[in-house]
């Protein structure tokens, strides 16, 4: 069965209460046309090679790419004026119900038109993290009209056991991932079960969704003729903690020991108290 995400106009006590009971919300109109133009010239930069960390792929028999880009904040100035100047912080803060409020990681996401390889399958974002704790969300922002056919699939109510499965191989789904924690269970069918609610729900720009590390979702790729983009900053709270295990180099620092909080030069907090 599939239903609409619940959606709000702003980060209310009701919008906090979707969040917890589905494990996903949606917030409309979350960024201004202006923040969305400063996202844009960002766009410009990290696509011209200001990302140290760019990914462009082009899979055949598509005709559009899919390119993406972790932590560019460090290098593109307008991605770091958008986490740390607009309204985000702020509009984040209270999901996490949390003393703090620490910036994990940023992820530019742009499927392009005719990308129809570029599906996403089912996954948690959380399996691929060296972190412990509950308090992990990814606040996406939809940056362009995005109709339900290319818009993302929640599980309902995925995260609610706090269980973590074992991660996806985003390139070859059949195939295990390079970090692959054989010790959690594999992860659902969950086409296959008639009693799985899936939440989705059409995007305008500016529209934002939050969900929670350990919710399932997944997403397909781009058939129509237009740009699918969207710039996604990853958020942790006061009971998370690194574990130090082999992961992505986007979320590891050589800093940090298993057990410390996530902060620091690279995990920076920005709010407190």
């Amino acid at each position: 069965m599939t239903v609409e995400i619940a959606s709000f106009d702003a980060a209310i006590r009701e919008a906090v209460a979707a969040y917890h009971c589905d494990g996903v919300v949606c917030l409309r109109k979350a960024a201004s046309p202006e923040w969305l133009a400063v996202i844009e010239q960002g766009i410009d930069l990290a696509l011209s090679g200001a990302s140290a960390d760019l990914d462009v792929v082009q899979k055949a028999g598509d005709k559009g790419r899919f390119s993406f880009s972790s932590q560019a904040w460090r290098q593109v100035e307008p991605f770091r004026r958008f986490i740390f100047e607009s309204p985000l912080p702020d509009l984040c803060w209270p999901f996490l119900e949390s003393s703090s409020l620490t910036l994990f990681y940023d992820f530019l996401l742009i499927k392009e038109g005719g990308s129809n390889s570029a599906a996403t399958p089912w996954h948690q974002d959380q399996a691929y993290y060296p972190l412990t704790g509950a308090k992990i969300i990814n606040c996406w922002t939809a940056l362009d009209p995005i109709p339900l056919e290319t818009a993302l699939r929640f599980h309902k109510g995925s995260h609610a056991a706090g269980i973590l499965y074992q991660a996806s191989n985003f390139e070859k789904p059949s195939d295990d991932y390079k970090h692959l924690r054989r010790e959690r269970p594999p992860i659902p069918d969950i086409d296959a079960d008639d009693d799985a609610v899936i939440l989705t729900t059409a995007m305008e720009p500016g529209d934002m969704l939050i969900w929670n590390a350990h919710t399932f979702h997944a997403a397909p790729g781009n058939h129509l003729n237009q740009r699918r983009a969207a710039l996604s900053v990853n958020w942790t709270g006061d009971d998370v903690r690194y574990e130090d295990v082999p992961s992505l180099e986007t979320y590891r620092d050589a800093t940090l020991r298993t057990g410390d909080r996530i902060e620091g030069e690279k995990f920076p907090m920005v709010r407190s108290g």
